[in-house]
């Protein structure tokens, strides 16, 4: 018997190449939205930082009037920019859902095609065995007649 072949490869091949492309379109847009977290994050830290070497300075006595308007200037600046990083994390947030949907559909098309080379392998090991067994079977009867004749000389 001939060697397992799935007739529908092609079409396997094809949706697991869809399911890659999607599943970096998807990586793309979070790798995004991470960077945008972490400027977040950053910016938050700054302005913690900011705010200690502040608070440091006035302890000391070296406050000055320019000094506390460059600290109030900054922290608008990074709550400005905070807010940007959220509203464009929030805008992607509809499009990577689609994206997320979009990529759900296309791993339930490709474990359709999966499925379905999973039965027919099945089925070919089904034939394959079933084969072997009548070549045993065959091969068996034919010693057996053998024996038989070699029995009755």
């Amino acid at each position: 018997m001939k060697k397992f072949q799935f007739k529908l490869q092609t079409l396997l091949d094809i949706r697991e190449a869809h399911e890659r492309e999607v599943k970096n379109e998807l990586a793309a847009l979070l790798s995004i939205q991470n960077i945008e977290r972490a400027r977040q994050e950053e910016y938050k830290n700054k302005i913690e930082q900011e705010r200690a070497r502040f608070v440091n300075m006035m302890h000391e006595g070296r406050f000055s009037y320019s000094e506390a308007i460059a600290f109030e200037r900054f922290v608008d600046f990074a709550h400005r920019v905070i807010e940007a990083a959220q509203r464009k994390i929030d805008a992607m947030e509809g499009e990577i859902n689609k994206v997320r949907a979009r990529l759900v559909e296309a791993s339930r098309e490709k474990k359709v095609v999966e499925k379905l080379k999973e039965r027919k392998r099945k089925q070919y090991l089904y034939e394959l065995n079933r084969e072997i067994v009548k070549e045993n079977d065959d091969a068996n009867q034919k010693m057996h007649i053998r024996r038989l004749r070699e029995a009755n000389m």
